[in-house]
């Protein structure tokens, strides 16, 4: 009995030790973060070979952007209506796409119309007791 107690001991004792020494799998390096790719609309008030900027409005309050080109964009002028696609980089927005604003349509608001003359649809007066 005491050499099967000794067994079993020397077995557990080697799977648990075999157990702690397997390689753990490799795992993947971690993404880098994704940095999302922002955009906005507005009128360019100035453009240079490094920077341009635009004005949008955001709430009713204009705002004024600035972008850090990396390439030159030779068909956009100052008073242009552009929309802008950007990264935000070390604090920096730095321009990736150029696209002129679509012109979206105006609704204008529809008149009901109403009979000139409607006369209010009053209740029958109730007869009169003698």
């Amino acid at each position: 009995m005491k050499r099967f107690w000794t067994l079993i001991a020397v077995i557990t004792f080697i799977g648990f030790t075999l157990t702690f020494a397997a390689e753990k799998p490799t795992s993947a390096p971690p993404l880098p973060r994704r940095i999302p790719e922002m955009s906005a609309a507005g009128k360019v008030l100035e453009i240079s070979g490094t920077i341009l900027k635009i004005e949008r409005t955001l709430n009713g309050k204009a705002e004024i952007m600035a972008f850090i080109l990396e390439k030159p964009f030779p068909n956009i002028m100052a008073g242009d209506q552009i929309k802008v696609s950007y990264l935000e980089k070390e604090g920096r927005n730095v321009l990736i796409r150029v696209a002129p604003a679509q012109k979206t349509a105006v609704r204008k608001a529809v008149k009901k119309d109403l009979p000139k003359e409607m006369k209010p649809v009053a209740p029958p007066a109730a007869p009169a007791a003698k």
